[in-house]
């Protein structure tokens, strides 16, 4: 991990003037490619890749209508990635934050466009997706693109921002954007087209331990229960510990819907950046919610705001009121809960406005608060979760406060 003042100064530097990173030796780079092998890279069907004068070169007939891939082995979420490529024929591009697919493409996300001839330059092309993001005036490529010679290109991806730069020019800025936050990188050849593309020097500054919550060490994590009692917790509700440090809501006789505020069970201190680890199931048609950062106990809804829990396994299409949902601002991007009576394990990231999500392991949120209808929410508040007069279980609820 970077120390805080030299990352700063790294990205900043970046931002003012992407040629001093495309040039620059700071040992924070780390080599992707060794300049000997395709060590840490696949090759998947369609082109040829190979390793020559330190160099990775692509090769594909016209004939082959596959796009050739050569994808990274890991997943990079952040990051500050350089480059030098020099295409000679063909359409290519540099794949980030990409994901398999079944299709002549091989993956689905972000490419920012390299061309021999020079179309859409430094642009970035969704595949699978929005196709066309950004991409550059001609004019505004004359004045920067090298024509079958060497190209510097640096991509900078945080949260839902991004920027490229191509011999120190920017030639896209995107902010708050709606895409993909992690994935493989990869190099493309494109199908249909005759294809000579080469790369070499591909360099990573990793910031995704920076932004990362699944990375937090178990040692980091507080529990919240102590797995006897409710310690540290209110409610009037029918909230029974048992053993495992479950926590289990019983609804009693009668009880019935969501506005009986005083039986949710809430923290008694409140919280104001954090990452929460828990494990949750319900039975059929459970429903419940983990609300966070309200500020009046007895008005969860409307001071706070909710990650929902809902019976919702196999929907398409989930909402923002379906599991995984965030009450009033976005749906989950893909549905990942399990059938009811099984367990699911929710990782959120609360850090100011930034929200991140996950469920069972997969991302499912990533936004700015301040961008929803819940911009005017306290920055801190109490943690509780909701009662529906529905059967629901709770276990290993952990929390890591942030500075």
């Amino acid at each position: 991990m970077l120390a805080h003042g030299l990352c700063f100064f790294l990205v900043s530097t970046f931002a003012v003037a992407g040629s001093h990173l495309s040039t620059d030796n700071s040992p924070d780079f780390k080599k992707l490619f060794d300049g000997e092998t395709l060590a840490g890279w696949e090759i998947l069907p369609g082109g040829q890749w190979k390793v020559e004068n330190g160099a990775i070169v692509g090769r594909q007939q016209k004939s082959e209508q596959r796009h050739g891939m050569l994808l990274s082995n890991k997943i990079f979420t952040d990051f500050v990635v350089k480059l030098k490529y020099r295409s000679l024929k063909g359409n290519s591009g540099f794949y980030f934050r990409a994901e398999r697919s079944k299709s002549r493409a091989s993956v689905k996300g972000f490419q920012a466009e390299i061309d021999a001839g020079g179309s859409d330059v430094g642009g970035i092309y969704e595949t699978s997706g929005r196709y066309w993001v950004s991409r550059p005036s001609e004019e505004k490529i004359k004045t920067f693109y090298k024509k079958h010679q060497w190209n510097d290109m640096v991509i900078r991806a945080v949260g839902k921002d991004t920027t490229v730069h191509v011999n120190g020019v920017k030639t896209v800025d995107l902010k708050n954007d709606t895409g993909r936050t992690h994935g493989h990188f990869g190099l493309q050849l494109h199908g249909g087209q005759e294809m000579h593309v080469e790369y070499k020097d591909i360099e990573i500054i990793d910031l995704s331990a920076k932004t990362d919550y699944t990375r937090i060490k178990e040692t980091e994590f507080t529990p919240m229960f102590n797995g006897k009692d409710l310690t540290g917790w209110k409610t009037s509700g029918n909230w029974v510990v048992e053993p495992g440090n479950i926590v289990t809501l019983k609804p009693r006789d009668g009880e019935h819907g969501w506005t009986r505020f005083a039986d949710y069970i809430t923290s008694t201190r409140k919280y104001g950046n954090f990452v929460l680890k828990l494990d949750f199931k319900f039975e059929k048609r459970g429903n419940s919610g983990v609300f966070m950062r309200i500020a009046d106990p007895l008005l969860p809804v409307t001071t706070g705001f909710e990650l929902q829990i809902l019976d919702t396994h196999g929907l398409e299409n989930p909402g923002q009121h379906d599991c995984g949902g965030i009450i009033a601002t976005h749906g989950p991007s893909k549905n990942r809960v399990k059938p009811a009576g099984e367990w699911n394990e929710y990782i959120v990231y609360l850090n100011g406005n930034r929200l991140k999500v996950s469920l069972n392991g997969e991302p499912i949120q990533d936004f700015d608060i301040s961008q929803t209808e819940l911009k005017d929410r306290p920055a801190h508040g109490y943690i509780g979760f909701q009662d529906e007069a529905k059967r629901i279980w709770y276990r290993n609820v952990r929390i890591k406060e942030l500075d």
